[in-house]
């Protein structure tokens, strides 16, 4: 197993990353992006950052990340992921709780390069729809 010299870094911006978005923090969680960084999320698809995190923001009334784990690369890779259960609390007041892993892959500067959202939608997709839709409409 072979563990990258910078895993304690790769944990420590995901901190960050999950502290700023309980707070809703956009701008925030934005610089932590490099300057192209991607989400790639099951619901809106492959797009910038801050696109994607305006979105949410939109779309978000709280969050609560709740027991997150973090695991670094066995292999030396630039990436990391975090598995946490994400109480949502949706705009219009409704409510969605799931499991969930945010795959990061890192540049070589430490920023993230890509993040990849993986969960699984079939059980919540009738309670959001198209909410993210109707907050961009508003």
């Amino acid at each position: 197993m072979v563990i990258s010299s910078n895993a304690l870094a790769y944990i420590d911006v995901i901190n960050k990353y999950l502290a700023l978005l309980a707070k809703g923090d956009v701008r925030g969680i934005v610089s932590l992006f490099s300057p192209q960084g991607m989400v790639n999320s099951p619901f809106l698809g492959v797009q910038p950052a801050g696109a994607f995190f305006d979105q949410l923001k939109a779309a978000t009334r709280r969050s609560v990340l709740e027991n997150p784990e973090v695991f670094v690369s066995g292999v030396g890779s630039r990436r990391a992921t975090v598995c946490f259960t994400y109480q949502w609390e949706l705009a219009d007041g409704s409510h969605v709780s799931f499991r969930c892993v945010d795959l990061f892959d890192f540049d070589e500067q430490g920023l993230i390069a890509t993040m990849t959202i993986i969960y699984d939608t079939a059980p919540i997709r009738a309670e959001v729809g198209d909410k993210y839709r109707r907050a961009d409409a508003s």
